[in-house]
């Protein structure tokens, strides 16, 4: 159990950077406006002071309301560049650990001969959308 939570400590340590972000990105009505970067205190007025997307934000997920309210509305850049910082996170990382599983596949010890060049040609082609 030590060395899981070595492992997970190593993998996730990375987030705690990110941490203001995260709470952006979650929840930007319940932030402290004074705490927040400089770049975004007065979009954080503006939008802590809005009692319709208050009301949008509760009634939506998350992601739709980015998705349908803030983006269309182009009103706060920053909570859209920031919106779109954290999620392309989570994007690219699915599709890093699904090559490497596709990878791990190809590469077994029953095939274990396949040199760099046929393994990158594999994995070009299990990732691409065009069919072979």
């Amino acid at each position: 159990i030590s060395q899981l939570r070595t492992e997970f400590k190593n993998r996730f340590g990375d987030f705690r950077a990110y941490k203001e972000e995260f709470r952006l990105f979650v929840a930007p009505f319940d932030i402290d406006v004074s705490e927040v970067p400089t770049w975004f205190q007065m979009e954080a007025i503006e939008l802590q002071c809005s009692e319709e997307l208050k009301a949008k934000f509760s009634s939506c997920s998350l992601f739709n309301f980015y998705k349908n309210v803030i983006v269309p509305s182009g009103q706060f850049p920053s909570l859209i560049d920031n919106a779109l910082q954290v999620v392309s996170m989570f994007g690219s990382t699915y599709r890093c650990e699904q090559l490497f599983s596709k990878m791990k596949f190809s590469k077994s010890q029953l095939r274990s001969q396949l040199t760099d060049n046929h393994l990158n040609d594999i994995l070009f082609l299990s990732s691409s959308v065009v069919k072979p």
